[in-house]
């Protein structure tokens, strides 16, 4: 159910920005369903929604270019109205504030994958480490869907570019999150497989030199065997971790490129780098 929910949601904000002065200005402005996508609970469920939902309601009803240009009529009375008016004026405020959220989630989780990939070098995680790689993973999965949005959607982009104008200091904050993302990218440490050597367990004999009688395979040890595994799973883990990091760095160029794209033209947001995020809603 909250898989087919999410998906419908999504399809809704793809025709909205699709078509913001039909299909979108009437989406933020039906109440209950303006209200719900609006929500706190439905930014901290979906960050990534959130930010896009409170960005497409804020660029089209804070925009000044929106101020003179004629809104949609439900059937309510003034009261509820006037009500619905003031709580959009809020709308830039909790876009910037989703944005920020979701960049320092993805800084703590550069931090926690390194560890983690560290804690690896020693031992087999346990399955509580592993818990806490894959919820790293998860994490840095919604920075990568937000650059796969502002590079594949132009409309949403300017949706998102329109609420940081809307708020005087959004557009500043914003930049300066994308800044400290790259500079924690720029400590993290490249994990490569030199120095990991896999134990050779027993000696292959020549063919000239192998007799019938010496058919027997090589044996190997318990701790011989847990080695290898170790060392196979670190080199896995090792493997990943360069993934994740490429994928996040091409998002955070791709989201700084749109920021640019405010005071600049040409600038090409393509060249995302593939990272498979599972999600439990995908």
């Amino acid at each position: 159910e909250d898989v087919v929910r999410t998906q419908v949601l999504r399809t809704i904000f793809t025709l909205s920005t699709e078509s913001p002065e039909l299909f979108g200005r009437y989406a933020v402005r039906v109440p209950d369903f303006s209200k719900e996508v609006h929500s706190p609970t439905f930014m901290e469920n979906d960050l990534v929604d959130g930010i896009l939902w409170t960005s497409l309601g804020s660029s089209l009803l804070e925009s000044k270019s929106n101020v003179l240009k004629p809104r949609l009529k439900l059937r309510t009375n003034s009261k509820m109205e006037t009500t619905a008016l003031i709580e959009t004026k809020s709308l830039a405020e909790r876009s910037i504030s989703g944005f920020e959220t979701m960049c320092e989630s993805s800084k703590k989780a550069l931090e926690d994958l390194k560890h983690s990939v560290q804690r690896a070098e020693d031992h087999v995680l346990s399955d509580d480490e592993k818990a806490k790689y894959d919820a790293c993973k998860d994490a840095l999965g919604n920075i990568r869907r937000f650059a796969n949005c502002m590079s594949n959607c132009p409309s949403a982009r300017k949706m998102w570019l329109d609420s940081l104008e809307n708020r005087p200091e959004s557009t500043a904050s914003a930049r300066a999150k994308i800044l400290e993302l790259k500079s924690t990218l720029g400590t993290l440490p490249s994990f490569s497989d030199i120095g990991i050597e896999v134990p050779h367990h027993g000696h292959k004999k020549d063919d000239d030199k192998r007799c019938a009688d010496d058919a027997e395979e090589d044996m190997v040890s318990p701790d011989e065997d847990e080695a290898g595994q170790k060392i196979q799973t670190l080199k896995q883990t090792r493997k990943d971790y360069g993934t994740i990091i490429a994928s996040v760095r091409s998002s955070v160029k791709t989201v700084a490129l749109a920021l640019e794209s405010q005071t600049s033209v040409g600038l090409s947001l393509r060249g995302q780098t593939p990272f498979d995020v599972s999600s439990k809603t995908d």
